[in-house]
């Protein structure tokens, strides 16, 4: 990470965020690997050290991004056993231990390498003690100081280093930019994960991390509101506080993971690669060239899964006030019940017809593409995707869109929600980019009775290397399903869901 001499000097602020620094993991692979951007200083706080760690250990961004790939969270997950008889009064309800005793191996943590590290860093960690942040480089690093610096209190208890009690530095900075001011960046380059929804849910575990935001998300934004304010003074030929235009720019993401309380790996995978896609989005928007797109892991031996889904309803054209007749009957299908359920997008092949006599009969779709609970930044709001492309008796290509949404409120909604498809037949083949402009020809709603749910459920086929494979993917489709539904219905208990 030389320095160029043509370019502003850079800072790199990994953010806390707890699990959800997955997603920051993803970004490092874009960012690093995939623009090939050099930063001169980097700083991480909370959850960022651990990236920071591997980043001051020589690991790519792709090596950081695949190491929690690879990871579970129930990989570093271990109750207190000893303190939960003392109740009120215990020290924590988790330990790091099996961090420590699992994790960190696993991503091959070498403490000489990162103490060696030539890369300018510094670790916030906050001595409870003395009532002070400490700023560390990688030369004081060690397994304790790292396990520090994610030790949230309550959750871990403190980590005693030579007399002093540390705890993870969050209360007073997850993303600390004065330290990248104070090393002269011109421009400081921000991940944040930390929601921003500033929506209040109650409940002793809501509250707690509701507060966690409020600390991180204030102390950051007064921080922000002083850069801006020195930039106005420079813009009008005054000194400003810092003496210099420093340049914010921030890729922030709902992520959907919960901070500390997730089981699900699926979940943290496709964290990871929500980072990826998000970090590529960003690039593209800011003019940032990116080379090859570096391909994600391909499992060892993939599950395959299909199943059918029948829709039916009408739809009215626009120059007829009469609905007319229109059905789905789709095969849904992936060869990688992984590569599903950790992709973003949730995106499966669909193929089957497409029947209506608006269309002539009964078309074959030529090319169709299904997306499970997709959602853009909102994850009390999620979405179906239907795409189908086919051709009428004359031809003529066509479009058939369709969307079931799901969205926060009444579990009771559950079914109509997850069963109502609004369609709109669009004239041509159509892409998402296109949707807004296209000719309309018709639209309506066509829907999953009970009947057909009850058969779709027969029509579950998966193939893999053995029985237990089988049974894995079809579990994995499950929890992704239900986990999802989790996010949106049973947010008042734990967001996101802890699967």
């Amino acid at each position: 990470m030389t320095r160029s001499r043509k370019r502003p000097r850079r800072s790199l602020i990994l953010a806390g965020g707890g699990l959800k620094v997955a997603f920051q993991a993803g970004v490092l692979q874009v960012w690093l690997d995939e623009a090939g951007l050099e930063f001169d200083h980097v700083d991480g706080a909370s959850g960022g050290t651990l990236n920071l760690a591997m980043l001051c250990q020589g690991m790519s961004g792709t090596e950081i991004a695949d190491n929690w790939r690879r990871m579970s969270p129930v990989d570093g997950a271990s109750i207190n056993m000893r303190q939960l008889g003392r109740l009120a009064y215990a020290e924590s309800l988790l330990t790091l231990d099996r961090y420590r005793k699992n994790v960190f191996p696993a991503w091959g943590l070498d403490w000489d390498a990162i103490r060696a590290a030539k890369l300018p860093a510094t670790f916030n960690v906050f001595n409870f003690s003395h009532q002070e942040l400490e700023v560390l480089p990688p030369a004081r690093m060690s397994e304790d100081f790292l396990a520090a610096c994610v030790s949230l209190p309550m959750w871990f208890p403190p980590v005693w280093i030579d007399g002093s009690a540390y705890i993870d530095p969050v209360y007073v900075t997850d993303a600390n930019l004065e330290e990248a001011i104070d090393r002269g960046a011109d421009e400081i380059w921000v991940i944040w994960t930390v929601s921003e929804r500033g929506d209040w849910k109650p409940g002793f575990v809501a509250t707690y991390f509701q507060t966690i935001e409020a600390t991180a998300n204030g102390h950051y934004r007064r921080v922000v509101s002083r850069i801006e304010r020195n930039n106005a003074a420079i813009a009008r030929g005054e000194t400003g506080e810092f003496g210099r235009h420093i340049e914010l720019r921030v890729l922030k993401a709902e992520v959907p993971v919960h901070y500390i309380l997730d089981l699900g790996a699926d979940r943290l995978h496709e964290a990871v690669n929500r980072g990826v896609r998000a970090a590529r989005q960003w690039c593209a928007e800011g003019g940032i060239p990116l080379a090859t797109p570096i391909p994600l892991p391909e499992p060892g031996k993939p599950v395959s899964l299909r199943f059918t889904e029948t829709m039916a309803g009408k739809v009215t054209a626009a120059s007829s006030a009469d609905g007319m007749p229109l059905s789905v009957h789709l095969t849904i299908s992936t060869d990688s019940v992984d590569g599903f359920v950790t992709d973003a997008e949730h995106v499966a092949l669909a193929t089957g017809q497409v029947r209506s006599d608006l269309v002539g009969g009964s078309r074959d779709v030529v090319e169709g593409s299904f997306n499970l609970f997709t959602d853009n930044g909102d994850p009390t709001r999620k979405q179906m995707r239907y795409r189908l492309h086919f051709t009428d008796e004359q031809d003529k290509p066509l479009t058939l869109v369709g969307v079931k949404t799901v969205n926060s409120g009444n579990p009771l909604r559950i079914w109509p929600d997850t069963t109502t498809l609004h369609t709109r037949v669009l004239r041509g083949h159509v892409g998402p980019e296109e949707d807004e402009h296209a000719e309309t020809l018709a639209a309506g709603v066509i829907r999953l009775s009970v009947p057909s749910f009850l058969w779709e459920l027969t029509t579950f086929r998966l193939a893999g290397p053995s029985l237990a494979a089988r049974a894995g993917g079809l579990a994995k489709f499950g929890v992704l399903f239900v986990g999802k539904l989790w996010d949106v219905y049973a947010r008042p208990i734990l967001s996101p869901g802890p699967i």
